[in-house]
């Protein structure tokens, strides 16, 4: 018996919760003038000429699927993603294409620090062709470097996303081991990272449901499951990436917190005769695709959450967004597989 087993609800494609670009010169930006003394905010012409060549640094790269021209405008999570995302364009003959990204802001919190990092969060547009919005993390990692995009997420649908503490200044940026949230944005990834990886995890009522848990890792689990019924078993890995998450503050004491985690989704034989073969994601990255020992789909998932106050009435951590992109898919032919989320 020969199974050939699709992947159709994977992170990666489902379009129902996640979300292509365009062209131009790769623009030279100069590192933003900065005062000694920490501004209040960015104002709205400033962040507009920011976003702009975010956007344009965007096209060009896009054009040429050539991540140098993203320049110093992209950077960190967001532009690790956009090189994985040009490798899957030439990988699936443009089957799949880079996540959608309008740098036209609809709403925007600017953070306020006399440190660095300094963040900003950035509501967009909806871009052509979607119906979702993304939620854009800038960062300006010191005083001699421009204000960049660090990360993308696109919002899930229905999503309320919280009000800023200090909109007409801005709102304080918050600390990767800020201790007067119910977590701190470490320990927000590393436990979201344990649910991925564990439905019954002890940190599972933490957070309230998602999309992206239910479509993108449960609901491809149980269907690859379903698929190779006793030839294999399906199962996650997960752990937070070594990425501080960046963090600004909300009016209700509370933090909107991006990061970044890995997560693996494992196909491992069992001892059922037969041939046991993937489609879908794995054949973007794997020559071979037959499953004599293992195989596994390697995600890099970037996450907003609204995390409460330590003292809020309500504790539940709530995921706002997501945008995952396929790193890597690998064939194992007999080593043990619980290091796989370590690479």
């Amino acid at each position: 018996m020969r199974r050939r087993l699709l992947s159709g609800a994977s992170a990666l494609l489902a379009a129902s919760i996640l979300a292509s670009c365009g062209s131009a010169e790769p623009p030279q930006p100069a590192p933003d003038e900065v005062p000694e003394t920490a501004p209040p905010a960015l104002d709205s012409a400033r962040l507009s000429t920011i976003l702009e060549e975010i956007g344009e640094s965007l096209d060009a790269a896009d054009a040429e699927l050539d991540p140098e021209l993203l320049g110093d405008r992209v950077i960190g999570p967001a532009r690790e993603t956009r090189t994985r995302e040009y490798r899957l364009v030439e990988a699936s003959d443009g089957e799949v294409e880079p996540t959608a990204i309008d740098t036209t802001a609809s709403l925007a919190a600017t953070g306020i620090s006399e440190d660095w990092p300094r963040n900003a969060m950035v509501i967009t547009e909806i871009p052509e062709e979607e119906n979702l919005p993304l939620l854009l993390t800038l960062t300006q990692d010191d005083v001699h470097s421009p204000y960049a995009l660090w990360g993308f997420t696109t919002l899930f649908p229905g999503v309320e996303y919280p009000a800023m503490a200090r909109p007409e200044v801005g709102s304080p940026s918050v600390a990767a081991d800020a201790g007067d949230l119910v977590a701190t944005p470490e320990e927000v990834l590393e436990r979201y990272a344990h649910v991925v990886a564990d439905p019954d995890s002890e940190f599972a009522s933490d957070f309230a449901d998602d999309p992206y848990l239910e479509l993108a890792v449960r609901d491809q689990v149980e269907d690859l499951q379903e698929a190779a019924g006793e030839s294999a078993t399906v199962g996650t890995l997960a752990r937070k990436l070594n990425v501080d998450p960046r963090s600004v503050e909300t009016a209700d004491g509370g933090a909107i917190v991006v990061g970044q985690f890995r997560w693996v989704l494992s196909v491992d034989r069992t001892d059922e005769p037969g041939d046991l073969e993937l489609s879908g994601i794995f054949d973007y990255l794997a020559d071979d695709t037959s499953v004599t020992f293992q195989m596994q789909a390697v995600f890099d998932t970037t996450m907003a959450f609204h995390v409460p106050a330590a003292d809020a009435e309500d504790s539940a951590i709530v995921p706002l967004g997501a945008s995952d992109v396929l790193v890597e898919v690998r064939r194992d032919d007999g080593e043990d597989a619980d290091d796989a989320a370590q690479g």
